[in-house]
């Protein structure tokens, strides 16, 4: 049930100014959150203000725990907020709240704990129940949801020409290592028929790419029928319009080959995955409590490559998990520099409370961590200049972003724009697809040149 100190009276600190500033940390669900709350604020006639501006009468932190690192820079934005807004009330919400809320209450001020059940209601929370400094914070907390359904999805613009729709949220899996369903919950999927209908209103609202999102959305299942991920998909193709679907991140187990099919027969849904991998050997895989083995996300990465060549294909990667000797490290190394990959994300291991991992053996030291990371680094370099070298001399729709002179490809590459005669950089028409050429590549970047007389 839920925690809540006695609030106080509304002879208290009211919002008076009704200016507010947010700060997303950690993964696209919770940017996503807070964008979508920071619309509601401005759907109420508050002016939403930057985080550095000095001048919000509320600040609203989402915050991250997946690793030790997410908990003490919560902390220190929450520290942060109050130094540039002093007079501000701090509410804090998120993943950090939701695990450890007697914890960020006694950070100094905040002035609301608000754990994920209760994120949706940041809005009402913090203007119906007043504060005064002098008071203990408001805590509203529950354990997570343990229902299959989500009321409604949550949508917000990525910027103006992307636009992020929540299919999902939580996760069934209980991997040794990961406090997400402690901090999220049970897997919960919205229902296709909301979704169908969020979706179509975020294209009239005239966005051309809209990414799928949730925190494992492979577990998609539409609470009254079932309907997976793909059959969604399939849905959502077929709705009349010039527009482009980003699946966010998947688990290489939730890879079908329904989801595949689908992929592979049209270009609506971007040619791009990224797999939660974390490991390429398999007896850390067994002890991080993982379904896939090395064999898996070979044969899946193959079956990619052979249904779309150029598909983008990433990965997560832990590195230094407890048992991963140099040996085991090296056998991942070998696997991710023979396999068709973009790109990579690096991740340290952290031990996070609450889960088992945290009293494995076999821990590995920070500078062991440290080196093993840097080689990955190196090897996501090399991976990505390889990859959109491919592309050298090809001409690809390129969705061109709200400042002009840069765009997105559908294989997540970004592009930066020069006219056909020119190669400084050009402007085009915001939130347009246009045919770009690409003509070069380097690490930091890739150059395509504007075709307008051959359009796509």
């Amino acid at each position: 049930m839920e925690t809540t100190c006695q609030a106080p009276d509304q002879s208290k600190i009211a919002p008076g100014d009704k200016t507010v500033a947010f700060y997303a940390l950690g993964c696209r669900a919770n940017q996503l959150e807070a964008s979508a709350l920071a619309d509601e604020f401005r759907r109420h006639g508050w002016q939403v203000n930057d985080f550095m501006a000095h001048d919000a009468g509320l600040v609203v932190i989402n915050t991250c725990t997946v690793t030790h690192g997410g908990d003490s820079e919560s902390r220190r934005i929450i520290r942060k907020a109050k130094r540039h807004n002093p007079n501000a009330r701090v509410a804090v919400t998120g993943c950090y709240a939701q695990v450890a809320p007697q914890q960020v209450a006694a950070l100094d001020g905040v002035n609301y704990v608000i754990g994920n059940n209760f994120k949706q209601d940041v809005f009402r929370i913090t203007t119906e129940q007043p504060v005064d400094p002098a008071d203990a914070p408001l805590i509203h907390h529950s354990e997570m949801d343990k229902s299959r359904i989500m009321l409604g999805g949550t949508t917000s613009a990525l910027n103006r020409t992307r636009a992020s729709l929540k299919i999902q949220d939580g996760c069934d899996y209980k991997c040794s290592y990961c406090i997400i369903p402690q901090a999220r919950g049970l897997s919960r999927s919205v229902p296709a028929a909301t979704l169908l209908s969020q979706f179509k209103q975020l294209l009239e609202a005239g966005f051309k790419e809209v990414v799928l999102t949730g925190i494992n959305i492979g577990q998609y299942q539409e609470p009254d029928d079932g309907t997976d991920l793909a059959a969604l998909l399939q849905v959502l193709v077929a709705i009349p319009g010039d527009f482009r679907i980003r699946l966010s991140s998947l688990d290489p187990w939730e890879v079908t080959d329904g989801l595949l099919a689908v992929l592979a027969s049209t270009d609506k849904v971007c040619p791009f995955v990224h797999l939660s991998v974390q490991s390429m050997q398999d007896d850390v895989l067994k002890r991080m409590a993982r379904r896939h083995r090395e064999a898996d996300v070979v044969e899946l990465c193959n079956r990619l490559n052979e249904a779309l060549p150029d598909i983008a294909i990433g990965m997560d990667i832990i590195v230094g998990f407890p048992g991963e000797t140099d040996r085991r490290f090296e056998t991942t190394h070998a696997h991710l520099s023979a396999m068709p990959i973009s790109y990579l994300h690096t991740f340290s291991y952290s031990a996070r409370r609450q889960t088992a991992a945290a009293g494995f053996d076999g821990q590995v030291n920070e500078a062991d961590k440290k080196r093993r990371s840097q080689v990955l680094i190196e090897l996501a370099q090399e991976k990505s200049l390889a990859y959109r070298r491919r592309f050298m001399g090809q001409t690809v729709p390129v969705l061109v972003e709200q400042c002009g002179t840069k765009g997105l490809s559908p294989h997540f590459i970004p592009v930066q724009l020069t006219g056909p005669d020119t190669d400084h950089p050009v402007s085009a028409v915001p939130n347009t697809v246009v045919p770009v050429t690409i003509k070069a590549v380097s690490i930091m970047s890739t150059t395509g040149q504007l075709n307008a007389s051959n359009p796509l």
